[in-house]
């Protein structure tokens, strides 16, 4: 992504430290087909599915040293990892210092050619390169335009995305250089779980930039901005409101049948298209498993909690079913903050001890207040049926509608 640079020629985003024998991205390393930027080892480990499959990669070794390293498949259960050394006295490049080469693509022919292991301990040889995922974008392809805002660890920006067929307007999520690598890893994880979604009521993923920093995770852009906003500036009408009801319950079945607990279900997630169409959006607490356990609560959104997640600290896919009815008590309170009047605290003491449900706005349709109050905020979790069967009741009354 464009950036200004400052006299030194160091990114406003941050620097990276190398050490004297760490291997530095050069252009002729950047346009090779096997180099994948900062993708992480899990996501090689999936790419190299046979013995001899290699790439080049970025990680970091330690906390602000980033380092280039060969991975390579060296039997169906194993992958090896080498850092790639460059000597200071020659400014060649190695794997074993008994031999260097001018560049690293030299240095990779070399093993390929002569068919000589990475290392003699582990045997590791090349044989096929890896090219780059069509989802591994690169920077120069994106460039910003208008900042939409900034979260903990980078910002959201407005850009053009132009991969030669043709510019597109997309949103840009980005991951500040200084960021944790921990930071990172979810980073990563983020986009690695909104590649494997494709439904019109989920924001789209185009792709990740990860050759450098900042990391950029690159979707849809939804012109609209966010459920909330809009129920807040506008007067909805109760068409629009079950419309929205019904988008979002049929994107999140959807998300339920992928194995996805998103645990972030709330209007100001919820995008608006071009077509003021819903899409659910913001998959950083997200992960495709039956259950979460979590040790702490404390920066969670409490209002949206299901009890048993107040309580035990779990999310399951019933727990999102619970959030989506309090997204439903949003819509239709025109993005009014749920349990008015009570703070979290209040709020979790209610709930727990008093068993207590908010009213739905007037104005709720009763077949919606019913699947809210009846269903997605049963206190018992095997109670709350599934998505699918939201979706089916809602889609229904609407179409009658």
């Amino acid at each position: 992504m464009a950036t200004k640079k400052k006299k030194d020629g160091s990114s406003q985003m941050g620097t990276v430290e190398k050490s004297s024998n760490d291997a530095s991205v050069t252009d002729d390393i950047r346009g090779a087909e096997y180099y994948h930027g900062m993708v992480s080892r899990q996501d090689t480990e999936a790419i190299l599915k046979r013995e001899g499959d290699f790439l080049i990669r970025k990680t970091e070794q330690q906390p602000g040293k980033v380092v280039l390293a060969l991975s390579v498949r060296v039997t169906d259960e194993l992958c090896r990892h080498f850092m790639l050394n460059m000597d200071p006295a020659t400014n060649k490049f190695y794997f074993e210092v008994t031999h260097q080469e001018t560049t690293i693509p030299d240095l990779i022919t070399w093993h390929m050619t002569t068919k000589t292991p990475v290392s003699a301990a582990s045997g590791a040889k090349l044989r096929r390169p890896m090219e780059r995922s069509p989802w591994l974008i690169n920077h120069d392809s994106v460039v910003a335009s208008k900042k939409l805002g900034e979260g903990a660890f980078g910002d959201v920006f407005i850009a053009e995305l132009d991969q030669g067929g043709g510019k597109q307007e997309v949103a840009v999520k980005t991951m500040r250089a200084e960021a944790t690598r921990d930071a990172r890893l979810r980073f990563m994880k983020e986009a690695r779980l909104m590649r494997k979604y494709q439904h019109k009521h989920v924001v789209k993923f185009m792709g990740v930039a990860i050759h450098e920093h900042p990391l950029m995770i690159v979707m849809e852009y939804c012109p609209n901005g966010s459920l909330l906003s809009h129920l807040k500036k506008n007067k909805i009408s109760a068409a629009e409101k079950l419309r929205f009801s019904t988008e979002a319950a049929d994107g999140i079945a959807y998300l339920e049948r992928s194995k996805c607990i998103h645990r972030d279900i709330a209007a100001r997630n919820c995008l608006l298209s071009q077509k003021n169409e819903l899409k659910i959006s913001d998959f950083g607490m997200s992960d495709n498993k039956e259950e979460i356990k979590e040790e702490s609560l404390e920066k969670v959104p409490v209002k949206w909690l299901a009890p048993e997640t107040m309580q035990e600290k779990v999310y399951t896919h019933k727990t999102d079913i619970w959030t989506f009815g309090v997204l439903i008590w949003e819509i239709y309170a025109d993005g009014a903050e749920p349990y008015p009047g009570l703070t979290k605290i209040q709020t979790r003491a209610k709930i727990l001890v008093n068993d207590y449900r908010m009213k739905m706005p007037d104005g709720t349709p009763p077949l919606v207040a019913e699947i809210v109050t009846g269903t997605c905020w049963q206190k018992n979790p095997e109670k709350r049926t599934t998505m699918d069967a939201i979706h089916k009741k809602l889609r229904e009354f609407y179409e009658k509608k």
